[in-house]
């Protein structure tokens, strides 16, 4: 059985969104976490004996970025000066590149800042982000 080290996402955020796309790789990442927020339905109908039935219904998907504030990246420069602002402007898309098989994944997203600056005294500012997917991701070239 084979594991592997989570060194393998090269990850990229849109910076120009309301035009044609420049990715911006985002450093400092120290962690990635994907969550799937699923939609399940349940139930329990009287004819099979109350034994209950589930329905995954719907999906999205969640990528949380932690690491350290790195000022002057062209990518977190772009998440952190979306703070103070809404809807659209916190709309952009994901470009994640697994670099042990080159393959692409953009995720239109709207972002959350979660932590843009902070931290213990004596260690470096942090960083964290969410990307909440905002319709269907897909594979790309």
């Amino acid at each position: 059985m084979a594991r592997q080290a989570n060194l393998k996402w090269k990850i990229e955020v849109d910076t120009t969104p309301s035009t044609t796309a420049t990715f911006a790789e985002v450093k400092g990442i120290e962690s990635v976490s994907w969550d799937m927020a699923e939609e399940v339905q349940e139930g329990y109908f009287l004819s099979d004996g109350g034994f209950g039935y589930s329905d995954v219904t719907a999906g999205r998907l969640n990528i949380t970025l932690s690491g350290k504030r790195v000022d002057g990246d062209t990518g977190q420069d772009y998440i952190i000066g979306k703070i103070g602002k809404w809807g659209t402007d916190r709309k952009t898309d994901l470009r994640l590149t697994n670099l042990t098989t080159l393959d692409k994944f953009t995720i239109p997203s709207s972002f959350e800042i979660t932590s843009p600056y902070g931290g213990d005294a004596e260690g470096l500012e942090e960083f964290e982000v969410v990307f909440h997917s905002d319709g269907a991701w897909v594979a790309s070239a």
